[in-house]
């Protein structure tokens, strides 16, 4: 890939937390990740629990900082921003999706839907068409007007992941999004990921232990002993 095609780029990432400062004890997560992103590639890190896939997804996207090393988004180092900078950074430019939904459940799917652009200081009627686009994209033109407990969890999640597309964003990083989702619901959400990043160009990073859901991406990682090794 050329440098131009690059959406996301990690240099050198370490990451370690203190466990105990008496004796500056420190466990290591991350040990010198580097990675290269390009857009409208689809990404997958396998790897055992706690081998540090959802962490290294966190610093990709600006929810967690680095030990040691750089994050670049389109050139611009992560680590040099502050934290007023880099929350506008990921409402823009970021969409999450992770395992537990995390809807606001006093709010219908299409109100979640809008929320983000609203943050983002937009309004009218343009952002409510984008909202009820995008849930019709995503199978739910039926259901704009459900609390998420009105809905299943494959419903939810596709409610997540409209919302991660409300502002275009230019990455969307999905940390286990098919962890709470049985076998069907975790296949249509699989080929709903295909169709975005085919018709829509969306890039994916995604965080799974679904070996299956893997294997239908660009590129593969497996996370093991705190470092990111491609496979086949």
């Amino acid at each position: 890939m050329t440098e131009s095609q690059i959406v996301i780029r990690c240099t050198g990432i370490e990451r370690s937390f203190l466990l105990d400062r008496t004796t500056s004890r420190t466990l290591e997560i991350l040990r010198g990740i580097d990675l290269a992103v390009a857009a409208g590639e689809v990404v997958t890190i396998v790897g055992a629990s706690g081998s540090g896939k959802s962490t290294l997804l966190h610093i990709l996207g600006g929810l967690d900082r680095a030990s040691s090393g750089s994050v670049f988004w389109g050139g611009q180092d992560l680590s040099r921003l502050d934290d007023d900078a880099l929350a506008l950074l990921r409402g823009a430019h970021v969409g999450f999706v992770f395992q537990f939904h995390h809807l606001l459940p006093e709010f219908t799917a299409l109100e979640n839907v809008l929320i983000p652009q609203m943050i983002q200081g937009r309004s009218g009627v343009t952002i409510r068409t984008r909202a009820e686009e995008l849930l019709r994209k995503v199978g739910l033109s039926d259901r704009l007007h459900h609390l998420p407990s009105e809905l299943s969890g494959g419903e939810q999640q596709r409610v997540a992941v409209a919302r991660a597309l409300a502002n275009a964003p230019r990455v969307i990083l999905a940390d286990e999004p098919t962890g709470n989702l049985d076998s069907a619901s975790s296949a249509q959400l699989q080929e709903l990921f295909g169709e975005l990043n085919r018709t829509e160009g969306q890039t994916f990073i995604i965080v799974t232990h679904n070996e299956e859901f893997a294997r239908h991406s660009d590129r593969r990682f497996r996370m093991q002993d705190g470092k990111l090794l491609e496979t086949a």
